[in-house]
């Protein structure tokens, strides 16, 4: 089960452009895992931008799976897997 979220959120990555950490709701998550990693085509034609996703596991108070999308320079927590 997923729960869709759509929110922005703060991205940290390493010098290799890899996710390490992300901040939602003010606490931080700390990236464990990368399990996939995938693009989306937009409608350029429309000025859409192509989404990037990420599905990761990651650390707070408790272990979850994440999905994040990244938007032009922008991110978002899209989705909690349950």
């Amino acid at each position: 089960m997923t729960k869709l979220i759509d929110e922005p959120i703060t991205v940290h990555q390493d010098k290799d452009s890899a996710v390490t950490a992300f901040i939602w709701r003010r606490r931080l998550y700390r990236v464990i895992d990368v399990y996939d990693q995938w693009r989306e085509p937009a409608e350029w034609w429309n000025g859409e931008e192509m989404r990037l996703f990420c599905r990761v596991s990651a650390k707070s108070s408790s272990a979850g799976v994440y999905e994040l999308c990244q938007v032009g320079k922008n991110w978002f927590l899209s989705r909690v897997l349950d």
